[in-house]
């Protein structure tokens, strides 16, 4: 590894602890329905926020989990968010290099740390904004393309691919909330495997990522059986297990489609 991808690593944790930051200001006026502009403030006291208490992780850290002004408590989601989309930023540039690589870099980042506002809202409210999930999508495939035809490959076959992606992802969540008339998963979950389709691109990462979404999922029902924080019945949210599948594919995919290869030769 070079000193410049050291550099590219570090800017792009840096770069993902503000992106995270945003994630959570993102997802809590896309709940509340309100306006993305102007300045944030304490939900309790209204007191704007000062630029030295905006410091991804760090001010949470230096202000206990309390806000400056009237000592109420910032929920502990902002700093998670914050330190895992910094841990997300560096390891999308450990794997592409922002200096060399940097369409790869950026469509690796998108489909990552991208994924934290839809997470957030489905985590707190099991809600997905279909119109982020469809503007992630139009946005991964627009790089996905740029970087396919930067590589010399066939851009129509590339898109033909991207589209029957797309009608498995929408295909298998839609028809599991027809059959269960919703009580299995929601409508957003539907757009959310769209959105896997356009980002992955490959029938075959596509069902890969919804292999290890289903596995993922299930260790976190079981998990959250078993400590009490879910009940039977319960509905659970699955866009972090989705999130985590892509993830997978897009990270391992490869790989996994040369190991099964290999083992049925």
């Amino acid at each position: 590894m070079t000193p410049d991808h050291v550099v590219g690593i570090v800017f792009a944790a840096l770069f993902g602890a503000a992106i995270g930051s945003f994630s959570n200001v993102l997802a809590i006026r896309w709940h509340e329905e309100v306006d993305l502009g102007g300045r944030s403030k304490c939900p309790e006291c209204g007191h704007v926020i000062r630029p030295q208490h905006l410091v991804p992780v760090f001010s949470w850290l230096w202000l206990r989990g309390k806000c400056a002004d009237c000592g109420a408590k910032i929920h502990v989601q902002y700093p998670l968010v914050e330190a895992l989309a910094m841990l997300l930023g560096g390891i999308a540039a450990w794997q592409a290099d922002p200096f060399t690589s940097p369409l790869q870099f950026a469509f690796l980042f998108l489909c990552t740390v991208g994924f934290l506002a839809p997470i957030i809202m489905d985590l707190r409210w099991q809600e997905l904004p279909v119109e982020y999930l469809v503007g992630l999508g139009v946005v991964g495939v627009a790089l996905r393309t740029a970087i396919a035809g930067y590589a010399g490959a066939d851009i129509l076959l590339s898109l033909g691919w991207t589209l029957l992606a797309i009608v498995i992802g929408v295909a298998v969540f839609g028809l599991q909330v027809l059959l269960s008339q919703g009580r299995w998963l929601g409508e957003g979950d539907v757009w959310f495997g769209g959105m896997m389709g356009a980002v992955l691109g490959m029938p075959a990462l596509v069902g890969i990522g919804i292999y290890f979404a289903y596995i993922i999922g299930g260790v976190w029902a079981a998990a959250g059986l078993l400590s009490g924080m879910y009940k039977r019945g319960s509905r659970l949210p699955f866009a972090p297990a989705l999130a985590a599948g892509t993830m997978v594919a897009l990270w391992h995919g490869q790989q996994i489609l040369s190991w099964i290869s290999h083992g049925m030769l």
